[in-house]
């Protein structure tokens, strides 16, 4: 009923592997707070990383427990079963790097990553990527390989000859040589079959050919049948000694795949969680929910967000209002939230949003009627609710959808105010929707209760899908009916039918509405006026910072020239005093001392007077995902991690991750806190953007020539620099090998390269050049 499986099958796409995605398919809410404390600081954790590093290096990951358990068993892998295995170490040792030096939680997680390098290499020195075992898996084989390409050569050389001689001319049915049966041979009519010596091993379908081994190639032929033999026992040797140290860390391998497998599903959570701009909740086993803009994940397009709260002044909620107002909707997003947070998923809500930990949710949401067991809405409902209050726990979560529809209102109303008291008496939390309107005065009239409604604009006669909790639902029957033009006689006539005390409560909710309404229009006039009042004064905060400034530099410039002034004066008295020197004049001498001595004290006196220039000490509290402006670049952009003990911070400006000091940040206010950097940075950020839009992480260069080649290497490394893409791959082919390695000379001298390698088993091996690239700091 809340569409579970659609949040895990969104979860599980963003998996990299078939035994995470198993794992996500079977995920359960739990139900121990600490456990879902716990998951949640693993996907937050998930999500820094993603944001710090990019995404995790999971490249090669596969189920490999039936290889592995195959080895232990004591059969003999073949080369296609132990490729995947060093895949899967070249994974592990990867995940290992990316987390090595991080301190959060997934990193303690990795630390149990055995990454088996020895293993790794082996299989790699022995199969290659098509599968083959090279001849320097051992000497033997590479002996073996050798003779029998020896052996082949020769009894080719000698068929040649025989094919191409002129006495076979009319014999033979092609000048070809083929192979039958694993021996060498050649075609000869049939009719010639008499004429040429040497064994049938086949014919063709009309009969007119014959394949057959000469006399002189039956000895070679032999040979090299032998030479085969050897080659795959010597095969089946290494690979039999290969599986040997498969088994032998079977268990390594094993306990590396399940971290890998839950390393993986808690990223698929971070991917999900960045997908749909979700936070982490508070948690509390308590039984309060206090829900801020809260959003159906499910939902698209444009999605009205909701503020929902629960569990300290009432559990139980009251939610009346019109058809397809939003009612169902927010009984789903309430549970399905609460689900996403208790199997450690972030919720798409605002920051500081509190669930709840609870041991069960149980749900009766739509009209579940069935032809086939002639059971009517009403049934429906009363059967599911019949279910719930017998499998009903205390700590214990239920949504209810038009409680008592489908039957007699007089009596439905009553079933649902019981039903309602049955669970208020035992303090389970309970949301439910209703159109009764004697449920409205229950919740007036009962504690722990509270009503809340759907808003109706009769301007437009359309819900506004906002929930107002406190008021209850009104009746807008007769307001909607005069707006379609329904006779003003009738409306009036309807209105005689209903009671004084229904049209009083109406018009008191009417009444209630139109003051909360008023009371919300003010608050967002005083919000917006606070903010106003709030810009201000950083603005003059920081004209007053500037004026300081500007006064510290022009006092300083003042001392510098009055320094100036008295270096001038006083090498003039040195001059002076030079020339009474000459003189002889000891008494002018002994003035012009006194007068130096006099400027040097003034110019002491001076130089203490200097002042440095405050430092300032830069914003406090900046929390990852806010907004600032780094004052020395004069661009803005979003703090990735909380400043560092040194008053270092990492913040994303743009596309680029930059560290700067605290000193050089400045907090900018009333601006969105979400890390939407690409449409609000400057204009060489947005240049950035627009480049990394268009340049790919790879390039194909198959089919250029080398000068064609390294032309577009050469440009599109330049923009890849100023992409600021730290790894790309250039995709050039095996072939002969002339353009990879033009390249990699080329690369060896290139500014902007910092290192550069031929592509693992899992990128494209010697067909492809994986080059890093120096970031612009």
């Amino acid at each position: 009923m809340l569409e579970w499986p659609k949040i895990l099958e969104l979860v599980a796409e963003r998996t990299s592997f078939s035994l995470s995605r198993e794992a996500i398919m079977e995920l359960e809410p739990k139900t121990e707070l600490a456990e879902v404390v716990q998951e949640l600081r693993l996907t937050s954790d998930g999500v820094r990383l993603l944001w710090k590093h990019g995404e995790a290096p999971f490249g090669g990951a596969t189920d490999v427990r039936q290889v592995v358990g195959r080895s232990r068993l004591g059969g003999i892998l073949e080369p296609d079963q132990l490729l995947p295995i060093g895949d899967f170490l070249y994974c592990t040792a990867q995940l290992k790097k990316y987390l090595g030096d991080d301190e959060g939680p997934l990193a303690e997680l990795a630390r149990g990553l055995t990454p088996l390098p020895s293993l790794k290499a082996e299989i790699e020195r022995c199969i290659d990527q098509e599968g083959y075992v090279k001849d320097s898996a051992s000497p033997e084989l590479a002996r073996i390989r050798s003779k029998m390409r020896t052996l082949a050569s020769r009894i080719r050389d000698r068929l040649d000859s025989l094919v191409h001689s002129a006495a076979m001319v009319k014999i033979l049915q092609d000048p070809i040589v083929t192979v039958r049966n694993g021996r060498y041979v050649v075609p000869v009519k049939a009719e010639y079959r008499s004429k040429f010596q040497g064994i049938v091993h086949d014919q063709s379908g009309s009969g007119a050919t014959l394949f057959m081994e000469p006399s002189f190639a039956v000895e070679l032929n032999n040979d090299l049948n032998v030479a085969e033999q050897q080659e795959q026992a010597e095969v089946q040797r290494i690979l039999k000694r290969l599986t040997a140290q498969v088994a032998e860390q079977g268990e390594v391998i094993l306990g590396n795949l399940q971290i890998v497998t839950d390393l993986d599903c808690i990223f698929a959570k971070a991917r999900y969680s960045r997908a749909i701009d979700a936070v982490e909740p508070v948690m509390n086993d308590q039984g309060r929910i206090n829900i801020k803009q809260g959003r159906h994940p499910l939902l698209k397009g444009s999605v009205v967000p909701i503020d929902i709260w629960l569990g300290n002044d009432f559990h139980v909620l009251v939610i009346t209002g019109p058809n397809t107002g939003g009612k169902t909707v927010t009984l789903k997003t309430v549970g399905l939230l609460s689900l996403m947070a208790q199997a450690g998923l972030h919720i798409p809500a605002d920051e500081g949003s509190e669930l709840a930990v609870f041991e069960g949710i149980y749900a009766d949401i739509g009209d579940e009627q069935s032809i086939e067991q002639s059971l009517s809405t009403f049934s429906s409902h009363m059967t599911t609710i019949v279910g719930v209050l017998e499998d009903l726990q205390e700590n214990s979560l239920v949504l209810l959808d038009e409680l008592g529809a489908g039957t007699d209102p007089t009596e439905g109303a009553a079933l649902a105010t019981a039903i309602l008291e049955h669970l208020r008496s035992r303090g389970v939390h309970t949301i439910a929707t209703t159109h009764y309107s004697d449920l409205k005065s229950y919740a007036y009239t009962h504690s722990g209760v509270e009503n809340a409604s759907v808003e109706f604009d009769l301007k437009t006669l359309r819900p506004t899908y906002r929930l107002s909790i406190g008021i209850p639902g009104k009746s807008n029957a007769f307001a909607i009916s005069r707006r379609l033009g329904l006779s003003e006689s009738i409306i009036h006539t309807a209105q005689a039918l209903l009671s004084s005390e229904h049209m009083q409560v109406e018009d008191m909710i009417g009444e209630m509405e139109t003051n909360r309404r008023q009371a919300e229009q003010d608050r967002l006039a005083a919000e917006r006026l606070r903010r106003e009042q709030e810009d201000l004064k950083n603005k003059y905060e920081r004209k007053l910072e500037e004026f300081e400034a500007e006064r510290a530099e022009l006092v300083d410039q003042a001392r510098l020239e009055a320094r100036r002034l008295l270096d001038e004066t006083q090498s003039e008295v040195n001059k002076i005093l030079g020339q009474v020197r000459r003189m002889g004049r000891d008494e002018l001498e002994d003035s012009v001392k006194e007068f130096r001595e006099e400027l040097a004290s003034r110019k002491e006196a001076l130089g203490k007077l200097r002042k440095e220039k405050p430092k300032t000490s830069g914003p406090r509290n900046l929390k990852p995902g806010e907004e600032v402006r780094i004052k020395s670049l004069r661009q803005n952009g979003f703090v990735l991690e909380p400043p560092a003990a040194g008053g270092d911070v990492l913040i994303q400006a743009g596309i680029m991750k930059i560290t700067v000091k605290i000193e050089d940040v400045e907090r900018i206010e009333a601006t969105g806190v979400k890390a939407q950097a690409g449409s609000r940075s400057s204009g060489t950020s947005r240049g950035h953007l627009a480049k990394s839009r268009t340049i790919r992480s790879e390039i194909d260069l198959r089919g250029k020539t080398v000068e064609e080649g390294l032309t577009i290497v050469d440009k599109y490394l330049d923009d890849a620099f100023l992409s600021s893409l730290g790894r790309v791959q250039l995709i050039h082919g095996k072939g002969t090998g002339a353009l990879g390695e033009a390249i990699h000379q080329y690369l060896s001298t290139h500014p902007h390269v910092q290192d550069f390698r031929y592509g693992a088993p899992n990128e494209g091996g010697h067909g492809v050049t994986v080059v890093d690239i120096h970031l612009p700091s």
